[in-house]
């Protein structure tokens, strides 16, 4: 089992190579999937789970927190894109 240091390692090495474009998608997906997965969290009953259920639907929840936290600190590291506009009145 791979330890956190080795996890937020490879997540940093995948936003790394990843393009601005594909990381704003990556962090978008990234919240709909917690999104779900405390939805889903929320909604089983306290009876109606196993500890593998709370095994599985807390480390899906905090991989997705890790990951979309690593990939804004990756985005947030690069070059603002700004596009300028020229209006002529000639």
């Amino acid at each position: 089992m791979p330890t956190l240091g080795q996890i937020i390692r490879e997540i940093q090495r995948e936003a790394a190579v990843l393009s601005t474009d594909a990381l704003r998608h990556e962090i978008e997906m990234n919240l709909e999937v917690q999104d779900a997965a405390i939805s889903q969290y929320c909604t089983i009953p306290p009876g109606g789970r196993t500890v593998e259920d709370l095994i599985i639907a807390n480390s899906t929840v905090m991989v997705s927190v890790l990951t979309t936290a690593l990939y804004v600190r990756e985005l947030a590291t690069r070059p603002a894109v700004v596009s300028a506009v020229v209006i002529s009145t000639n």
